[in-house]
């Protein structure tokens, strides 16, 4: 009975919500890349390798904002959407950071 009441009669519920903060992930690969291409020391070899990173960030970024939301079971708002300052809204913009080694 509870189970035919849940799936046919209880209002659905309201989706679970995170933020992430995109621009905060490329402001700090940005800054990432800008300080390892104006070293001192860097080789052009160093350099290739650094550019030869950044190509892959952006298909990083995209496959793990496809994946994000199954793991986290939820709808994942870009932080720029988000109006307002709702301190109950998960940020997952440091769980990702630490994913991407930013």
């Amino acid at each position: 009975m509870i189970g035919i009441y849940a799936a046919w009669i209880a209002p659905p519920r309201a989706p679970k919500l995170a933020v992430l903060d995109v621009a905060e992930l490329y402001r700090l690969k940005e800054s990432q890349v800008a300080a390892l291409l104006v070293k001192p020391d860097a080789t052009d070899a160093d350099r290739a390798a650094i550019l030869k990173n950044v190509h892959g960030f952006g298909t990083e970024v995209t496959r793990l904002l496809q994946v994000l939301p199954e793991e986290c079971r939820c709808l994942i708002l870009a932080r720029g959407a988000v109006i307002g300052q709702d301190t109950q809204l998960p940020d997952l913009t440091p769980d990702v950071r630490r994913r991407l080694s930013l």
